[in-house]
């Protein structure tokens, strides 16, 4: 099951990548290029980066429950 979740994790941190350069390239009258710091003060940039690093976060909570889980497995194969 956890790593069914960091699966869906990466896949929503792709996505939602997709959705920030979407919304950072959107809006062609804009006067700052989709790199700039400036960009984010449009809401909608701003809204999809935050949505993209909350999703990072989820992310890293998941990698982490795995990661614990592989310690655990491995510590008790060494004790006989």
């Amino acid at each position: 099951m956890v790593t069914e979740q960091v699966d869906f994790a990466l896949a929503e941190v792709a996505l939602l990548g997709a959705a920030y350069r979407r919304a950072a390239h959107d809006g062609a009258d804009w006067r700052w290029p989709p790199e700039s710091l400036q960009n984010l003060t449009r809401p909608e940039v701003a809204r999809a980066l935050a949505a993209q690093l909350a999703a990072v976060a989820r992310l890293r909570l998941w990698a982490q429950e795995l990661y614990w889980l592989q310690e655990q497995v491995r510590l008790r194969a060494m004790v006989p």
